[in-house]
């Protein structure tokens, strides 16, 4: 291999690293209700389509991040990702499973969502951001929420409980 191909490769590798941290640092920032962390992975320009929210990022984390009584908490999560590369541009196709524990008309449940999302990215200054993202939702699970462990029937006592927001125990380790 010539050091051509071998630093095309390295940028290759590289860029789906950044494009991977992308999706894993909206997750975390969405989880956590961070607007500073949620925000980062935007362009200025970003767009997103999810369904029932079409419009700018700039509003999307806004809403987002905003504390409200319908959603206790949510844990997105990132599986397959398929990226193509087109020099300082590139589109992506990434799985995502999010469980979250909402209030519907004075009743919780527990809420399984699997979709994709498909994406383009831009690079500008080295630094890989989300410029378009559409949510394709492909099934959903609902159901009056079942917790046990939270229930202490289960396990026992929970020394440490996830929680939308700062309150969360991430806070103390990664800020």
């Amino acid at each position: 291999m010539n050091v051509d191909s071998a630093n095309r490769l390295l940028d290759e590798l590289a860029s789906k690293q950044a494009l991977y941290e992308l999706s894993v640092t909206y997750c975390r920032g969405a989880d956590r209700g961070d607007a500073d962390l949620f925000g980062s992975v935007w362009t200025a320009d970003a767009q997103v389509d999810c369904g029932g929210f079409q419009g700018p990022a700039s509003e999307f984390v806004r809403i987002v991040t905003t504390p409200s009584e319908l959603r206790e908490r949510s844990f997105h999560t990132v599986t397959n990702h398929h990226f193509r590369l087109d020099g300082d541009s590139a589109r992506g196709e990434v799985y995502v499973f999010a469980a979250s524990t909402v209030k519907l008309d004075g009743e919780r449940l527990d809420q399984l969502i699997g979709g994709r999302y498909l994406d383009e990215y831009r690079r500008s200054g080295g630094v890989w951001k989300i410029a378009r993202r559409t949510f394709v939702f492909d099934w959903d699970i609902n159901q009056p929420v079942s917790a046990m462990v939270e229930e202490k029937r289960l396990i026992g006592e929970i020394t440490k409980r996830g929680q939308y927001g700062k309150g969360d125990p991430s806070w103390a380790l990664l800020g």
